[in-house]
Formats: C-alpha cells, structure tokens, sequence
C-alpha cells in the first residue's frame, strides 16, 4: 500500500498541516518536528503522487458535496473532525467541500439538499441518506449527469453509487449475537430495537444479530422487535413496554442511537443491573453508561474515516480519474467495555 500523508501524519504523532509544510519545504516547523517527519518519509518510503501535484498548481476548482442527517454532537463532531483532515491534507489542491445537513427521516429535504448541491456545481457528492425509492431514483438521475456519490454511514446498495464508506452492518450485527449468546440460553427473551428497515445499516445489523443467533440455536420468535427510528420517546415506550409485558426479559439489544432512552426506562421499571444492554458507537453517554455499569459492552465505528475517506475517493475520482479499488470501504468495529476504557 503507497503511503500516505495521513499515514505519515500519525506515525510521526503531527498534523497533516505539518506533513505538508515538511514536504513543500515551509516555514514554522521546528527542527526536531522537521527531523522526525522527514525520517518518517523515509522510513514508509513515501513517493508523492505526481499527478495530484500538477493538479494542485493547474487552478481547476473542484468541488465536492457531503448531504447527511442532522445527527446528534458526537457523531457530528466526529464527521465534520473527517472532513476537516480531508480539507487540511487537500488545502492547496483548490477543492471546495459543501456540507449541507437536514432533518433524520426527512427524505424530501434530504433530496432538496441533493438538488442545490448539485445546482451549485458540486462535482461529487457524499450521502447518507435512507435506502428508499425515491434516493435511489436521485442516484439514478446523477449517475446520468455524471455526478459521483459516495455513500457513507448508511448504504444503497441497489442505487447506482460509486461505493460505500462505512461500517459493516451485518457483520456487527453478527458479532453482537455472538456477544448475546454468551448471556442468553435458548428460550430466553430478548429486545432488539433499530431504527427502522428503510435504514441500510441498521437492517444489516438487526438481519446479522439474528442471523448470527439462529446458528447458535436460538429461535427469532424469542426476540421482540421494535423499529423506533432513532426517537428517544418512541424508544423509552418500547423498551418500558417490552420490560412490562415480559418481567423475565433480561438482555436489550440497541442497534440504533437512542440508548439514553433504554437507559432510563430500565432506570424506572426499577430494572437497572437485571438487564444487559448492548450498544453501538462510543460517544460521551455511552462511555459514561460503560463506565455506570448501565451498559455491557459497545461496537464502535470509525467515523471520522468514513467521511475522510469518502471525499478522498471522490477526489481521486474526479480530480485523478481512479475509481475505487473495491465496492465497499469498511473501518474496524472494534468491541470496548469499561475496563477498555
């Protein structure tokens, strides 16, 4: 693999910035700093990429676009953290990024969104968005105008996107019911609650919890279902509800983001420490609920890379003419518990 100025970047413990003051021979780097860089060079046997070089002196704009849902602080901090690294390491190659943000659930102005980005020039757009008709027919529609879209967070595999940048869903979905069936015995009931089906990811999550379940011999009938879309008052009605109708249930599966809402309906059925909850991501709230004891264990997900390396690929794609090497980009989802952290 040629290396990187990221890689570089994080080797040599400085910012990207740093890197390519180092590299053009820029002021305002210390020597020692200079030094490690310039080793680290070296040692990873960095070639820069010539043709990116010309285009960083050739004064053609590019511009690029990412449309996502109005998430909560720590994945939105996370995401714009990605772009800001894509924009330092590409800040004298004259790209623009756009980030427009709407509504989660929101279809209509999520395609709005996608409308003026693309009327304000945007040559490559990054989307998340759900997988409905209605998105698909927009990807459909750009893919004739020749604008790529790289979806991330969330896929439309059946959309004619450039590739997708994200976790992959079903294999944690997957690894949460191997998680699951180490505190669970056949014929227990458990709760997995997601967003909804019209979300890729948290399909593939829910699809690859039971399927990993039903090869260790547990049957689905015994898991409770709800699709609460990401709301906290739905979720704390369907996590009360479900811990009301069935006082043996001990185990809650949240595949999608409202655990603060499961949370706090254990906390008032008077249930806290009877029942395990699995969780995704490792915000604040879920770090503080690992450290509580309020939360079991969490499969996180890089998010930073997944918007960094989203507009990386579409640059490569529009500004270098490379198309990416594989359909689908997957960073690790590694498992933390409170002692991890």
């Amino acid at each position: 693999m040629r290396a990187t100025i990221k890689m570089i970047a994080e080797k040599a413990g400085v910012s990207i910035g740093t890197v390519d003051r180092v590299l053009h021979d820029r002021p305002y780097v210390k020597a020692e700093v200079r030094e490690r860089v310039l080793q680290v060079l070296e040692e990873l046997d960095y070639q820069p990429n010539r043709m990116a070089s010309a285009l960083a002196t050739s004064g053609t704009a590019r511009r690029l676009a990412v449309v996502q849902p109005e998430w909560e602080p720590y994945v939105r901090d996370s995401i714009a953290e990605g772009v800001a690294d894509f924009r330092e390491e590409r800040r004298d190659y004259n790209v623009t990024v756009d980030v427009r943000c709407y509504e989660p659930d929101d279809t209509a102005a999520c395609l709005k969104l996608v409308d003026q980005v693309a009327k304000n020039g945007a040559q490559g757009i990054a989307l998340c968005a759900s997988d409905c008709e209605a998105v698909r027919a927009k990807l459909t529609a750009l893919a004739e105008r020749k604008i790529p879209v790289v979806t991330f967070n969330s896929d439309i595999p059946s959309g004619p996107r450039l590739c997708y940048v994200g976790e992959d869903a079903h294999h944690a979905g997957r690894v949460a019911g191997e998680i699951a069936a180490k505190f669970l015995r056949p014929g227990d009931p458990l709760l997995l609650v997601y967003a909804g089906p019209a979300y890729a990811g948290h399909k593939a999550r829910a699809d690859g919890f039971l399927e990993r379940l039903e090869e260790l011999g547990f049957r689905r009938e015994d898991c409770r279902i709800a699709a609460t879309h990401n709301d906290y008052d739905k979720t704390f009605a369907a996590v009360s509800a479900a811990l009301e109708e069935d006082p043996a249930l001990g185990y809650i599966y949240m595949a999608n983001i409202s655990v603060p809402a499961c949370v706090e309906a254990i906390r008032r059925q008077g249930r806290t420490g009877k029942v395990r909850v699995l969780s995704h991501d490792s915000g604040p709230e879920i770090r503080r609920f690992l450290k509580e004891g309020l939360v079991d264990f969490t499969i996180d997900q890089n998010l930073v890379y997944q918007s960094y390396q989203s507009l990386t690929l579409l640059f490569r794609m529009i500004a270098e003419h490379k198309p990416p090497e594989k359909d689908c980009f997957y960073p690790a989802s590694p498992i933390l518990n409170a002692e991890m952290l």
